[in-house]
């Protein structure tokens, strides 16, 4: 029998599989229970309603993309390396079998009030990516420069996240870096 938290990681698991498929809205409570193998009565015990487990599936997902980019870049010094580094992990992202898209980017256009918790997590996580590519855009060109290009940069990592899941375009993180370097000239 596995453990209480075993129970939860599961059902954020199978969520995070599932909304990421097919979005928030097309996946009910009953879809989430039967893949998953659960009682209703047992993912109601760890999230009381649907947007709760939302929440917890974005903020799950925040933290762990969040660590792989930080064990990706912690030993790097050079800013342009790490730049690169972040494309990098996007193609990597892009071509593994279980790519279906940003899921910040689907509970955005899902969750389009601004005031919902689901949106602020979703932009929040947008914005801390921003700010992150800010600081090393700031040890290549200057402040200003800087705070001006990042957006473009996150923009850019958008556009080949939608490139990649709608057409198939498996090298759109490359292409986009390919711009992100004729940007800093």
């Amino acid at each position: 029998m596995q453990e209480k938290g075993g129970k939860k990681a599961l059902i954020i698991d199978v969520a995070t599989e599932l909304f990421g498929k097919y979005g928030y809205h097309a996946v009910g409570v009953d879809w989430i229970i039967r893949e998953a193998g659960i009682s209703k009565k047992t993912l109601y015990n760890h999230f009381n309603s649907k947007e709760n487990l939302i929440i917890e599936v974005l903020i799950n997902r925040d933290k762990e993309c969040f660590t792989s980019l930080n064990q990706l870049l912690m030993d790097v010094s050079d800013p342009l390396m790490k730049l690169e580094l972040i494309f990098n992990w996007h193609d990597e992202w892009f071509n593994q079998q279980t790519f279906t898209g940003c899921i910040f980017a689907k509970a955005a256009s899902e969750f389009p009030n601004k005031g919902e918790e689901i949106n602020k997590i979703a932009t929040q996580q947008k914005t801390g990516l921003m700010n992150r590519i800010e600081k090393i855009l700031e040890e290549i060109v200057l402040s200003e420069k800087a705070k001006s290009i990042a957006p473009i940069v996150i923009m850019l990592l958008d556009g080949a996240t939608l490139s990649a899941q709608v057409i198939g375009n498996k090298n759109s993180a490359n292409d986009a870096w390919e711009v992100v370097k004729q940007l800093l000239k």
